[in-house]
């Protein structure tokens, strides 16, 4: 099932121009990664590549969630997920599949940017691995955020767009450390952020803790999913 829902979504990303733009986006975002960050570390700073690497990190994922969300509103608007209840296929187990198929392109390229660009080289494996896997769950964050609020692709677009603070706004964490980032901990990006920033940064955090981090993002950001899944389910009653 895996599999035929797998090619089902490379169909779609070949056949529709946009699904392709956004997945040849992030292969150049890597591409340009690989000659860019090492210019600017020696040009500019250090600092000022990190920032911009993070923020590809933060981008990579949101591209991957745009694709799923849009064709999940395709599969609305052609009766995919309608046709679905009538075999034997749940369409909560496609829609879920659809999911972790996002955070897989997410994850891959995710390690792609880190290993290529040599970002964090100094850091622990354990801390680079949190960060290899809260960074992809945006992309399905955000694919249900589309579809739990938009009805059509006009209102996705909209939303995507409004989204957009959950891309930008956890860049602050790079420059707070006291208990003023619980005021960013709602954003799912924050978390790989904030370890991310003890890596480049070290100094004293409010949680003092890479493992605490990881963890109590992972919670928040599974939350954040089950209830955006909830509101998305009800919407198209499934």
């Amino acid at each position: 099932m895996f599999n035929r829902i797998l090619k089902h979504e490379l169909r779609n990303i070949l056949r529709d121009k946009m699904y392709f733009f956004f997945v040849f986006f992030s292969i150049l975002m890597i591409l340009v990664s690989v000659f860019l960050i090492p210019y600017l570390r020696e040009i500019e700073s250090e600092l000022a590549a990190n920032i911009l690497l993070t923020f590809f990190i933060l981008m990579n994922s949101f591209l991957y969630g745009a694709i799923t969300g849009f064709t999940l509103l395709d599969d609305q608007d052609d009766f995919v997920l309608l046709s679905l209840k009538i075999t034997p296929i749940k369409v909560r187990s496609y829609i879920l599949i659809k999911l972790v198929i996002s955070y897989i392109f997410g994850l891959i390229t995710t390690i792609l940017l880190i290993s290529l660009t040599g970002f964090l080289k100094t850091s622990g494996f354990f801390d680079i691995l949190f960060i290899v896997l809260l960074a992809p769950i945006q992309g399905p964050i955000l694919a249900l955020i589309i579809n739990a609020f938009a009805h059509n692709k006009v209102e996705g677009f909209v939303i995507m767009k409004m989204s957009g603070i959950i891309l930008l706004a956890p860049i602050a964490a790079l420059f707070v450390s006291n208990w003023t980032e619980l005021l960013l901990g709602f954003l799912p990006g924050f978390w790989p952020v904030r370890i991310i920033t003890m890596q480049l940064l070290p100094t004293t955090y409010f949680i003092n803790s890479t493992w605490l981090y990881f963890s109590i993002g992972l919670i928040v950001n599974v939350i954040f999913g089950y209830l955006l899944f909830k509101l998305y389910a009800k919407r198209v009653n499934i």
